[in-house]
């Protein structure tokens, strides 16, 4: 009945994704609308990252726009509903911040662009949520959801019905075909054939700038043919998406006439990408366009670059031979200042002066900032990858060497840049750090060096100096104050990232020429688990926890002793150490509870069930301190204290209802070896589940109803159990037990109701105890044929010797049979 609930549910859900396929292809006037397949997950309360339910989506290129309808379900009418989080994100994994928990420091959430709705479970798909996102981002796209914490029962599976939460989710992409292409360096003629028609253009690597011009706009129909009206209503450049026009908020750019014209410059465009051009008109036009790039390419280091720093034999000498110049070495350095533009500013592949328009063709304006923006050292890093997942280290290559350090001047700035792969990289933390390598000895000007980082693009500049427009990914070093900076970016995106340094030198506070010709910076860029370096990747409250589901792989933070946040390290909520310290004594120390029991069945001689008790009580004080999560002791691996507790304490259970029964002593030992088997097996096959519990008890509880039912039929008659009273306390504490662990016991006071769990149970053991190990006889027959009395029996004759027969259920308690042959 539950799976057919589910069924019923998912076809529902389809049946409206349908519909609303329908609906939207014939109300909007679409090109082509591609459904993505459906996908459903489990949903967990959210504890850690590694409990949430992750989709993975591809968005194809030049989608206008792309829409996810999610509906989370419930598998039963009686389940309470529960609120869930979504978070969608491009790129990369969402990072969010669960009960607005602390971030660690120097840890920057650099995306603002994650999309978070909330909705609530239901039986039936009555409500759905819906998430339109217009132009977005080609490639990755991650949704994560989760259920609202709660304070759950600690059940074992079979008791009852456990209720199951499913998220549902459907993308479907609305994408606009048959976009024309812009080639590079000639004019093109286009004609529109829509009020909104796009166009795109291919930005190779190593595209420093490019301008994209646009003249010459002329009707098509010559009843809109005036030269004061408006042929061009819009224009819209943007980088990897589609640009979307707004008609309540229109584009400041447009409005041209046939005598107009208008030029975008893109400093620092996305590199190996498509740039869409979007052309708004209110008829059919012709226009002419061209697109011009300049070039800076990525360059190799040669060993020269750093050949004397590299055979230093130390670190400290490769700092000696930073030497500090004198007016004349900077007088001398002023004078190769232009050969040093020579080489890195002067790459540009084309030169807009030189461009000679032809007949028709619209000439290029000069652009002061295209410029002012000449090119500047660039560098790849390479990438290390070790054998562990998110290990990766990134180093500066020549021909023959790799280092992670970096020579910089005041006179240009200096990019380094490096890739993060998808799937591969995002799963982990980059760690970024950049340290200064001097000392005030070696200089007494202040030396400040500025990095900025940027994802996708190089940082911009102006005036030949980097500008950062995200401050929280800036830096800033200085030689008389804070020479290391770090910065950690959790799950970073797939992309190309820059890292732009540029030194500065001041003197008596007024900025001046440097007076060193190289400043050493260590550029330290790796990838690594969760958060910090080394074993405690979490600190010293949780552990790193790896999470793999098919091609999704990742790792996180599990936070334990109260403490939360990404890195655990937000102690608002943090447990107390003398409550941890309690809690981890009690689990342990309340299987002393067993020393009574163990007492009494030595003293009673029964001590098989003696060395049972024992062995539960070892055990189970072992797993429980071994299943801490602070003052954590393990003598063994866990899964072996784990088996280990539960096989002895069910089979503490069947050795006591052996004892009960009161066998003869040649099948006790026959009844013993049939629950270790029977115990063994379940335990093996499914350790937390009803079935390894139900099974050997109810087999065991047979085995004293059954021998109690024997003796009634032996002995014609129904006798009344011995010592009821003790029967009835040692039943009821039994039952106490399995009530509390069935129906009390939860998450949050796990570890008191475990405890009083331990001593109950093993105070029901002292009254269900029998009191001697002596068996009760069904039938015992006595053949006696000696006796040392010569008066009663004449032991040479003995066929005429009677015989005695004892009867424990007959009135005559003594017959005489006799051979009367």
């Amino acid at each position: 009945m539950r799976s057919k609930y589910i069924l019923t549910n998912r076809n529902v859900f389809i049946c409206l994704q349908i519909i609303y396929v329908l609906a939207h292809f014939f109300v909007r006037d679409i090109r082509c609308m591609l459904p993505e397949a459906s996908q459903e997950g489990t949903l967990h309360p959210f504890k850690s990252y590694g409990d949430v339910t992750t989709f993975h989506y591809t968005v194809p290129k030049e989608v206008f726009r792309a829409t996810w309808q999610f509906a989370a379900f419930t598998d039963n009418l009686h389940c309470p509903s529960r609120k869930v989080h979504l978070h969608l994100k491009s790129g990369s994994y969402p990072v969010m911040s669960v009960d607005n928990a602390s971030f660690p420091a120097n840890m920057h959430l650099y995306r603002n662009d994650t999309i978070s709705v909330s909705m609530m479970t239901t039986f039936e798909p009555k409500v759905t949520a819906t998430i339109p996102v217009y132009g977005p981002e080609p490639g990755d796209w991650f949704v994560t959801g989760y259920l609202s914490h709660w304070d759950k029962k600690v059940q074992q599976q079979g008791l009852g019905h456990k209720c199951r939460y499913t998220l549902g989710s459907v993308a479907i992409w609305t994408q606009i075909s048959g976009i024309q292409d812009i080639p590079i360096g000639t004019q093109k003629f286009l004609h529109t054939n829509e009020p909104m028609s796009y166009y795109k253009i291919y930005i190779p690597s190593s595209t420093w700038h490019f301008r994209v011009h646009i003249w010459g706009c002329n009707f098509t129909l010559r009843a809109y043919h005036d030269s004061n009206t408006p042929c061009i209503k819009g224009l819209a450049l943007k980088g990897r998406t589609i640009p979307i026009y707004n008609e309540s908020h229109p584009s400041s750019i447009g409005n041209l006439t046939i005598s107009d014209s208008y030029t975008f410059t893109v400093l620092s465009p996305y590199q190996e990408s498509y740039y869409y051009l979007l052309v708004i008109s209110g008829s059919v036009i012709d226009f002419n366009v061209m697109v011009s790039i300049s070039e800076c390419p990525i360059r190799m280091l040669d060993k020269s670059f750093m050949k004397q720093y590299l055979d230093a034999p130390s670190f400290s000498e490769a700092l000696n031979q930073l030497r500090v110049k004198n007016k004349e070495d900077r007088l001398k350095l002023s004078k190769k200042q232009p050969l040093l533009h020579q080489i890195f500013y002067n790459n540009s592949t084309l030169n807009y002066d030189s461009m000679r328009p032809s007949k028709d063709q619209f000439v290029l304006p000069d652009d002061d900032n295209a410029r002012d923006d000449p090119c500047i050292p660039r560098f790849q890093l390479a990438r290390i990858k070790h054998s562990q997942p998110f290990s990766s280290v990134y180093l500066l290559q020549g021909r023959e060497w790799l280092t992670s350090w970096v020579m910089l001047t005041d006179y240009y700035p200096v990019v380094t840049q490096f890739d993060i792969m998808p799937f591969i990289d995002i799963g982990g933390t980059l760690s970024i750090e950049i340290r200064l390598e001097m000392n005030k000895q070696i200089s007494d000007q202040l030396v400040l060096v500025e990095v900025c980082i940027r994802k996708g693009r190089v940082p911009d500049r102006i005036d030949g100096e980097i500008v950062c427009r995200n401050q929280n990914m800036f830096m800033n070093l200085s030689s008389y104050g804070k020479k290391v900076s770090a910065l950690l970016i959790p799950y970073p995106e797939s992309d190309v990232w820059h890292v732009a340094m540029q030194a500065k030198c001041y003197t008596e506070g007024r900025k001046a020429p440097c007076t060193m010709e190289e400043i050493l910076v260590s550029v330290d860029i790796k990838t690594r688990q969760c958060v910090f370096p080394g074993v405690h990747s979490c600190g010293n409250h949780g552990i790193c926890q790896e999470t793999k589901r098919g091609l999704l792989y990742y790792t996180s933070c599990n936070c334990f002793g109260g403490y939360k946040g990404w890195g655990c390290t937000d102690s608002t909520h943090a447990d107390p150490k003398a409550f941890i310290v309690l809690t981890t004594l009690l689990l342990t120390l309340s299987n002393g509870f067993f020393i009574p029991a163990i007492y009494l069945a030595i003293k009673r001689g029964l001590y098989t069930e003696a060395l049972v008790y024992l062995a539960t009580m070892i055990f189970s004080s072992l797993y429980h301190a071994c299943d801490q999560q602070f003052m954590t002791y393990c003598a063994v691996k866990y899964e072996v204290l784990q088996y280990s507790d539960f096989f002895s304490s069910i089979l503490a259970f069947w050795v006591t209802l052996v004892s009960m029964a009161k066998l003869p002593t040649k099948y006790v030992s026959f009844f013993h070896m049939i629950g270790v088997l029977v115990i063994a097996f379940c335990v093996e096959m499914d350790r937390t589940g009803l079935t390894s519990i139900l099974v050997p008890l109810a087999m065991g509880a047979t085995i004293p109803i059954a021998a109690f039912a024997c003796r009634c039929y032996k002995y014609k008659q129904r006798q009344r159990p011995k010592e009821v009273v003790k029967l009835i306390i040692g039943l009821s504490l039994a039952t106490i037990g399995l009530l509390l662990f069935a129906l009390v016991e939860t998450e949050s006071n796990y570890q008191y109701v475990h405890s009083v769990w331990h001593a109950v149970i093993a105070l029901s053991l002292l009254f269900l105890l029998p009191n001697s190990a002596e068996p009760e006889p069904l039938e015992i027959s006595i053949n006696d044929t000696s006796s040392s009395d010569s008066e009663l029996m004449d032991y040479k004759d003995l066929a005429q010797s009677p015989v005695f027969t004892v009867k424990a259920d007959g009135e005559k308690l003594l017959t005489v049979e006799s051979d009367t042959s």
